[in-house]
């Protein structure tokens, strides 16, 4: 476990492309992949409607929906798809940063920062669309939202600790391409004079995570899984009988029982992060 620098940002595979795997592997994250499913599903049936449509394209047949059952389309919204190249992206991003951040959130807050962030976003997009957009009907969908919340949560929950892994921080590289993108976007939008090239979408979404990081701030121990002895640091919500760390300020020695033989170092397989800044609150977090 690293802190958060420059230098470990540009190095976020020191470890291993193995040991980020193992990492990812151990987190519990439940809403996340529920969402990832349901995701795949409904690109199934939007797959399905495209051939009963004889559409040319889902791309094509998405936007139809909007015209012919729009009810059903503005329901789905946030988990419609234009394409593959539409959906995979945002499949990979949401399940390899929305995992991160649900593992330091309760399910409740991840659950609530992921509806307001789909919501939000598609509300966004059709509100700027009807403002700035040249066509005469308005169609919004997409998961993106969620995935910029996943990135903007990283950006400002995961620096606060003294140590982190090295897939939380790929999670704060990500945050940190995200920041950036929605900024060139906006920059570009006002120098050209162009408001409808902005993702108002992604915004929103940035602006929700950022909020939660700020918002929330008791969290989930972090699994650190080595690739070789597959031992890890149990975390919120963790099965098998395996108890939580505790890592408060005022936790006392280890029993005597555990103490290596005199003469002989104690290893600690897992750095600690620095305890000052947790609340007595954390383990129920």
């Amino acid at each position: 476990m690293r802190r958060v620098s420059a230098s470990n940002l540009l190095t976020p595979f020191e470890s291993g492309v193995r040991a980020v795997v193992a990492q990812h592997r151990s987190l519990s994250a439940p809403v996340t992949d529920l969402l990832a499913v349901v995701v795949c599903a409904v690109y199934a049936g939007q797959a399905f409607q495209t051939v009963l449509w004889d559409a040319p394209s889902v791309f094509v047949a998405t936007n139809y929906a909007y015209l012919r059952v729009p009810w059903l389309a503005w329901a789905l919204s946030p988990l419609l798809h234009g394409g593959l190249v539409h959906v995979v992206p945002n499949l990979l991003t949401l399940l390899a940063f929305g995992r991160i951040a649900e593992d330091h959130l309760s399910t409740e807050q991840f659950a609530a920062m992921a509806a307001v962030a789909a919501i939000g976003s598609i509300a966004a997009l059709a509100a700027w669309g009807l403002a700035f957009g040249s066509r005469p009907y308005v169609a919004a969908y997409g998961i993106s939202g969620v995935v910029f919340a996943a990135g903007g949560f990283a950006v400002v929950h995961l620096p606060d600790h003294e140590r982190v892994t090295d897939l939380e921080l790929l999670a704060v590289l990500f945050g940190l391409c995200a920041v950036g993108l929605v900024g060139v976007e906006a920059l570009g939008a006002a120098a050209v004079g162009s408001p409808a090239s902005v993702n108002v979408g992604h915004a929103v979404g940035l602006l929700v995570g950022l909020g939660t990081g700020l918002l929330a701030r008791g969290c989930a121990d972090v699994h650190v899984v080595e690739p070789e002895s597959r031992t890890s640091v149990a975390s919120r919500g963790s099965h098998g009988g395996i108890a939580p760390k505790s890592r408060h300020a005022d936790e006392g020695p280890a029993p005597a029982t555990r103490e290596p033989p005199e003469g002989v170092a104690a290893a600690d397989g897992h750095a600690r992060r620095d305890a000052a800044d947790r609340t007595p609150d954390d383990d129920a977090g």
